[in-house]
């Protein structure tokens, strides 16, 4: 046995029962989302109607994961306040950044032009089926391999609180996110975010604050740190390893590199105006900023309370501080605010790599004749299959699975070569960009897997000077290529 299944007693019967009330709600609002849902617009981008509340909150809780609520804590237990770096610096500006580079302009470029996914946009700017296909295809491989990740985060919570096997939470929360977002669309899994993302807030909250008790209170949590482990409380912090150059990749990559996210970067084409834009940064940043900065936070006192805790055991120090601290019934509510975690994004991605498959390629490139009635019939089958490629996964973790989805976030961070060109310059060609992007994805893969020296990465994540790179060649590349049609720059450019 080791320490966690110590310090964690399975309680079957309160976790089952709040997590079966918790998917019924689920599964009303993805009926009413359902309802709602009548073209392939309502399907994945809610039509465009997406007010601030939902915007904001359907934006942070997709943003968040899974890994916010076991796998960062956990670095903030192991490594002190100087682990909060993985996400607290960047918090501030993870909406602000990418709605003044780009959101104003997608938004604007969206209603004129009808895009629907990232895909469309790039496509249209660029003039190119190729950029189209390769940036679909890309985008719907590591989507698919992150929606396995988060479901695999579900199994392990439903095992520790169950006992039963991994796999029984794995396909249940699976089979429930397919329901509401083969119905439901991008309506479904954004209606459903707002709940979800409340409950992420509450479990953030109310950890904190059990954390702060387990620990005797700030001051004695503070002052047995500097006697135990003083490392905690300095940068780059117990392991020495979250220094300077992490903290301004996580700024960047949080905040800068989100604009190359698809499942953020249609968030944009939802909203309804630019009213709802600018609210909703308000919103979106308040929520993070509470979740993060809590549940973080909370790992840091753990280590007082919870000590020992070795390895891939600290991963489970939220759960453990949430059964030690509160009565069984709240526990399973919080815990449900974890899996929320998972299933908010989830469903996100879910759903734009529906679009990656039946609009993108289908629609756009096999069959441009298909009726929008058509297409939005092959998207509820598609997010079925995408759904049941990532319980799949989630089930058997194949080999490589999780050194794929590490690099999945950077894989898509380089196509801010493409959005940011895009957007900005005219002169900006389709072989310049796809150039680009390739040359820069190489160097990412090669420095992550150590095939070139890490002093190449100048003590920054490797995404960084990868995409510095990818710009100066799409740079170069472009006022030797030829460049798209006036009729496409005065429509992009078009003040």
């Amino acid at each position: 046995m080791n320490k966690v299944d110590s310090l964690i007693t399975p309680t079957p019967g309160s976790f089952l029962t709040i997590i079966f009330i918790y998917f019924v709600i689920i599964a009303i609002i993805g009926y009413f989302a359902a309802r709602n849902t009548k073209s392939m617009k309502d399907f994945l981008v809610m039509g465009g109607k997406a007010g601030a509340i939902v915007s904001g909150i359907a934006y942070f809780a997709t943003q968040y994961s899974m890994s916010t609520f076991m796998g960062v804590p956990a670095i903030a237990y192991n490594n002190g306040f100087a682990g909060m770096s993985i996400s607290v610096p960047g918090i501030a500006f993870s909406m602000l950044i990418p709605a003044l580079l780009v959101g104003r302009k997608l938004l604007q470029l969206s209603k004129h032009n009808n895009f629907l996914t990232m895909t469309d946009y790039l496509s249209d700017r660029f003039q190119s089926d190729t950029v189209r296909a390769t940036h679909a295809i890309i985008m719907v491989v590591f989507l698919i391999a992150m929606t396995g990740a988060q479901l695999v985060g579900a199994g392990v919570i439903v095992k520790t609180f169950t006992g039963y096997p991994e796999w029984v939470g794995v396909v249940v929360t699976g089979v429930v996110v397919i329901a509401y977002c083969m119905f439901g669309g991008m309506r479904g899994a954004m209606l459903t975010d707002v709940l979800q993302g409340g409950l992420m807030v509450l479990t953030a909250v109310v950890t904190f604050v059990m954390s702060v008790r387990a620990g005797g209170g700030l001051e004695n949590i503070t002052s047995e740190l500097a006697k135990t482990s003083p490392d905690h409380l300095t940068m780059p912090g117990a392991k020495g390893q979250y220094g300077l150059g992490v903290y301004i990749s996580m700024i960047l990559l949080w905040s800068f590199f989100s604009i190359s996210q698809p499942a953020l970067f249609t968030k944009f084409f939802t909203m309804k105006n630019y009213s709802v834009m600018f609210k909703s940064i308000i919103l979106g940043t308040l929520g993070m900023m509470i979740a993060a900065t809590m549940i973080e936070w909370s790992g840091v006192n753990a280590f007082i309370s919870i000590p020992g805790l070795v390895g891939n055991e600290a991963d489970f120090v939220v759960p453990i501080l949430i059964q030690q601290t509160v009565t069984p019934v709240f526990a399973a509510i919080l815990i449900a605010g974890i899996v929320s975690a998972g299933m908010s994004t989830v469903s996100a991605l879910m759903v734009v790599a529906t679009g990656g498959i039946s609009r993108d390629i289908y629609q756009k490139l096999i069959n441009p004749q298909a009726s929008d009635r058509k297409v939005l019939n092959l998207s509820r089958v598609v997010t079925v299959i995408i759904g049941l490629i990532g319980i799949a996964i989630g089930i058997y973790k194949p080999t490589g699975i999780f050194e794929l989805v590490r690099f999945a976030f950077g894989g898509l961070g380089i196509w801010a070569v493409a959005v940011l060109l895009g957007i900005y310059w005219k002169k900006a060609t389709a072989i310049g960009v796809l150039t680009g992007v390739v040359v820069g994805e190489i160097y990412y893969v090669a420095l992550k897997l150590s095939w070139l020296p890490g002093d190449l990465a100048f003590g920054l994540d490797a995404l960084i000077p990868a995409w510095a790179l990818g710009m100066v060649i799409a740079i170069i590349v472009s006022y030797f290529t030829k460049p798209v049609s006036q009729d496409v720059i005065n429509r992009h450019f078009a003040s």
